[in-house]
């Protein structure tokens, strides 16, 4: 137990604000952390606490650096299940990037960001497989082209389906995600891109960047989302003053972009740098605008801080919040999530030697 995630983030416990996570929030949260080793802490990983939902629980979100212990941890759980399975599909992908420095994943993905459904799930309920996200390699700012996931929609979708064991399951949907790469105009690109292996029809998450926020609504547009592009606008009209930039995430299926739309605001911080009240603004006008309770408001409020944690060493313990999602869809309520994040490091005082 000592050499797992759980056991390192039991002593996080006072440092989630009951309002973002109970004590049935927490335990969902200790399932997958209980099966993860605690090496999770060597890259980053991160909550979404659910800000409309009275239930307070969150999802876990981890990173897989290629040739990490969290990656070799996956490929032994890999090699260990089922054949096939999501489990076993997962591995394989993770192994091949690690062995084969001509795959898709060796020369364009930084990390596979490995996101768990938990926020819903019954007590001792069977874990879903989790969302994946391929991080992209660095590029050159300003050169549009120079995200893999723009250039190759191709590979990118073979490798995306074959880490979630979905055998040539990205053929028919190639065809919908090509028209909209197509219809993102410079200097818009396709940023990032996950498969989600829980949800049916197969489903290819695509978050596109680098769109001017005045200008996402008219990219709905051209996209053909369809949702309302009016709620979307204002959204954006809401929070203009404290947005630094949108990402535009959708689902996309053979018959195009889905129902669901995905605006993930970015304010002018930076979680690891900037002064802990720095968010009570936007947290303020997300609150007021009803896309956030007022008891998880507070513990968004709560949650960045900078702590010292005494477990078998001492730990620095830093969290902030790297952005909201709001969540659209025609005929269903506004939701929004935040994305938080934590860093735990070994502390070393600078008077040591």
């Amino acid at each position: 137990m000592n050499d797992t995630f759980a056991s390192l983030l039991e002593g996080c416990r006072p440092l989630f604000p009951a309002s973002l996570v109970d004590a049935a929030g927490w335990e969902q949260l200790m399932e997958p952390a209980r099966a993860l080793p605690r090496s999770v802490i060597d890259g980053q990983f991160g909550f979404e606490f659910h800000l409309v939902q009275p239930g307070a629980a969150a999802d876990l979100c981890v990173v897989a650096l290629p040739g990490s212990d969290l990656s070799r941890h996956y490929i032994r759980v890999g090699a260990a299940a089922e054949p096939g399975s999501a489990a076993a599909e997962l591995a394989a992908a993770l192994l091949e990037q690690t062995r084969n420095p001509a795959s898709y994943l060796a020369h364009s993905v930084a990390g596979v960001v490995l996101e768990y459904d938990l926020v819903g799930l019954p007590p001792g309920g069977r874990l879903h497989p989790p969302g994946i996200f391929f991080a992209p390699q660095e590029y050159s700012p300003g050169a549009r082209d120079g995200f893999f996931e723009h250039r190759d929609p191709s590979a990118l979708l073979a490798a995306l389906a074959a880490a979630a064991g979905w055998s040539g399951g990205h053929r028919e949907v190639l065809p919908a995600v090509e028209r909209v790469i197509t219809a993102v105009p410079d200097p818009g690109f396709l940023f990032q891109a996950g498969a989600l292996p829980a949800r049916s029809p197969k489903v290819f998450r695509l978050v596109i960047a680098g769109v001017p926020k005045a200008e996402v609504p008219a990219l709905l547009e051209r996209l053909q989302w369809p949702g309302p592009t009016a709620a979307a606008a204002d959204v954006i009209a809401a929070m203009d003053d404290l947005l630094a930039y949108v990402l535009v995430s959708l689902d996309v299926t053979a018959r195009g972009p889905g129902a669901r739309l995905g605006l993930e605001l970015f304010g002018y911080t930076n979680w690891r740098t900037s002064h802990r009240t720095a968010w009570h603004p936007f947290i303020d006008r997300i609150e007021d605008r009803g896309w956030c309770l007022p008891a998880k408001a507070e513990g968004l409020r709560n949650w960045p801080r900078s702590e010292r944690l005494l477990g078998d060493q001492i730990f620095l313990v830093r969290q902030g919040i790297n952005h909201v999602k709001v969540v659209i869809e025609r005929g269903a309520p506004t939701l929004a999530k935040a994305y938080a994040a934590m860093a735990v490091r070994p502390y070393r005082n600078s008077t040591q030697p």
